[in-house]
This record gives C-alpha cells, sequence and structure tokens, in this order.
C-alpha cells in the first residue's frame, strides 16, 4: 500500500484527539496524488466530505489496504502494519505543534527518494517527502 501522513517537526500526529492542523491546499494535493481515490477511518474522510473524493472508508484503513491502495492515516498506529507499506509520503506543517499521538516509524527504515516544498492555504511553506523502502 501507499500511506500518507501529515506530521510536524516532532512527528506529531494528534493532540487530545484531534488533528494538529489542517489546509486545503494539502487536501487538494493528496486527492491529486491518489487520482481521488483513497482509503481512511470515519475521522479522516470528514476532511473530504464535500470534494468528489473516492474514500473506501473502514475504521482500519491500513488492515483492509491492498498492495495499490492510497491510505491516508492521521489518528492511527501504524507500525503494525509497516510489512505492508511499499510508499510512504510525508506531509510536514514545518510547525511544533503540541502532540500526544507521534508517528510510530523509524523514516531511517525507509530511503527518502524525493523532497519539495510547496504553499499551502493556511501555511506558508508545506513539505513533501517520499519514501520507499
Amino acid at each position: 500500500m501507499k500511506l500518507i501522513v501529515t506530521l510536524d517537526d516532532r512527528d506529531g500526529m494528534m493532540f487530545n484527539c484531534r488533528r494538529q492542523s489542517r489546509d486545503r491546499v494539502l487536501n487538494e494535493r493528496i486527492l491529486a496524488l491518489c487520482d481521488g481515490k483513497l482509503t481512511v477511518n470515519a475521522y479522516t474522510a470528514q476532511l473530504f466530505a464535500d470534494t468528489d473524493a473516492n474514500l473506501t472508508v473502514d475504521e482500519n484503513p491500513l488492515g483492509i489496504a491492498k498492495a495499490d491502495d492510497w491510505c491516508f492515516v492521521e489518528n492511527l498506529p501504524i507500525a503494525p502494519y509497516e510489512e505492508k507499506i511499499e510508499k510512504l509520503v510525508v506531509f510536514r506543517w514545518n510547525r511544533v505543534y503540541p502532540n500526544d499521538r507521534r508517528f510510530d516509524l523509524k523514516l531511517e527504515a525507509w530511503r527518502l527518494v524525493s523532497q519539495s516544498e510547496f504553499a499551502g492555504y493556511s501555511h506558508e511553506k508545506i513539505t513533501e517527502e517520499v519514501y520507499f523502502r
């Protein structure tokens, strides 16, 4: 599967059961990346409610994802599914937010193949990092 996550500068994902941030330009970029077809849980599906996205919504999106599926995870442990992940796309907010859920993979085990920056709507700079096994 191909996994998308959003992280702050300390690899934080969530705080107090809420996403740290959101950005509509980033959401558009995510949908373009996966051609509008994305596997998510109900919490993350809310981000795409006003779009034409073809969402598969399941409370265990990593568990049901097949090899070519794109998953976007905000509030779930990832490490138990690491062996299923072939490609990892990390979008960094380039800020430090409070967090109580952190990204649980070690990126040292992955190969960074590209890195680029773009301007979001509410974030002046978002960094996109693409990793492969």
